[in-house]
């Protein structure tokens, strides 16, 4: 076998074994792509989850007795103190509910509903629907009583009373003036007391997606309903009532009966009475108009007060969205360049083992193929010399002596 047989052959088994490298290392490499930013802890999901859901059954149940409220009356003040409350819970408990930390948001879900039974039951709203605020409190108070029903499930038992006394504390402290739930943050106060304690605000890619649709789901949900509560606030709030139109449009229709008669007899008179008439219709329109132009008025200011929410809230989406985009990435091409440097890694170990390999591989094919050609090429050769040898003797004479 020549040199350049031999050198065919090494890098032929050369190739093979750096094959049979490659796809042991496609085994041993595993591309890992790990967003920015830590994973909220399980219990931490299941409390945002039920704040949420509560924050949702808090709306119903709001909305629910303030309609048996407003079924019950005919007093406008009460009817529109009923629009307010369903509309100032909407928004109010929306925001306490969706805030980014999950345990600010159940803590500051459960002082908003402890703080409304304050205001129902001794606070400034305890006389705002007369006979049947007792209603109003029994919600308020059956709400806060289940909030600290929540808290006690998914807050740790260990800090649980000093979370207690900081509801109680901000309650007591913080009362709501009107119905429209304007409250003194509680933030600060809640990473006070924690200090060392203060949850991380995480928001990686498949969290903030999940928070996202939820926040996307609840303004769909809720935002038609107090935008139709709004509305009704409105007309209910400018004073005018169909009745009143009607009314006034069947009076004139007798007075101008009345004159039509009149006229026949006391024209005089008839047409004194027809320009009194006709200046309280036109007072009666005048005061429809105007009323009538104050909701139109009201209805354009909370359509841009809408307008304004709902573009802060895509304007907040799009960062977010961005932020996350841009994180992931940056998580990207970290990945790959761990991913290129562990592969120039291996690579560079690889090679000393490959080539130090290669020689005891080259080495036993050689026997082997040595060995091989020997067997092919002897074993003719023998069996022709036993063969030979055997008819030699065959042919010699019997009293001969044999050829060795």
């Amino acid at each position: 076998m020549n040199a350049t047989s031999l050198h065919r052959l090494q890098r032929v088994f050369a190739a093979a074994l750096g094959a049979v490298g490659t796809l042991a290392l496609t085994g041993c490499i595993s591309f890992d792509l790990k967003l920015p930013g830590e994973s909220l802890p399980p219990e931490q999901l299941r409390a945002r989850i039920e704040t949420r859901q509560y924050a949702a059954d808090f709306i119903e149940r709001v909305a629910r007795a303030a309609d048996i409220i407003a079924d019950g009356t005919e007093d406008a003040g009460i009817r529109a103190n009923t629009l307010r409350w369903k509309i100032g819970a909407s928004v109010a408990s929306r925001r306490a509910a969706y805030r980014p930390e999950p345990e600010l948001a159940l803590v500051d879900t459960w002082a908003f509903a402890v703080q409304m039974e304050y205001f129902f039951g001794e606070g400034a709203g305890r006389a705002l629907f007369v006979s049947q605020q007792q209603s109003a409190l029994d919600t308020a108070r059956a709400l806060a009583r289940e909030a600290e029903a929540l808290a006690a499930r998914r807050l740790d038992p260990g800090i649980l009373a000093d979370y207690r006394k900081l509801v109680s504390d901000y309650a007591a402290a913080e009362r709501l003036s009107d119905l429209s739930f304007e409250r003194a943050p509680i933030a600060p106060l809640w990473r006070e007391m924690l200090a060392r304690r203060i949850a991380k605000s995480v928001s990686v890619a498949p969290e903030a997606l999940a928070d996202a649709s939820d926040r996307l789901d609840i303004y769909g949900r809720r935002i038609p309903d107090e935008l139709r509560w709004r509305a009704e606030l409105a007309y209910v709030e400018s004073g005018f009532r169909p009745g009143d139109l009607s009314h006034a449009l069947k009076r004139f229709e007798e007075e101008l009966t009345k004159l039509s008669a009149l006229a026949q007899t006391q024209p005089e008179l008839a047409m004194e009475r027809l320009a009194a008439l006709q200046a309280e219709m036109t007072r009666v329109f005048e005061s429809f108009d105007r009323r009538w132009g104050q909701t139109l008025a009201m209805l354009q200011v909370e359509r841009a007060a809408l307008a304004k929410d709902l573009e802060a809230m895509r304007v907040a989406m799009d960062a977010t969205i961005e932020r996350e985009r841009n994180a992931l990435y940056a998580a990207i091409s970290a990945e790959r360049a761990a991913l290129a440097a562990d592969v120039a890694r291996i690579g560079k170990e690889l090679g000393p083992l490959l080539l130090g390999k290669l020689g005891e591989v080259v080495t036993e094919a050689l026997l082997l193929i040595i060995l091989l050609v020997l067997i092919l090429v002897g074993l003719p050769f023998l069996a022709g010399f036993l063969a030979g040898r055997a008819i030699t003797r065959r042919s010699q004479p019997s009293g001969a002596p044999a050829i060795r």
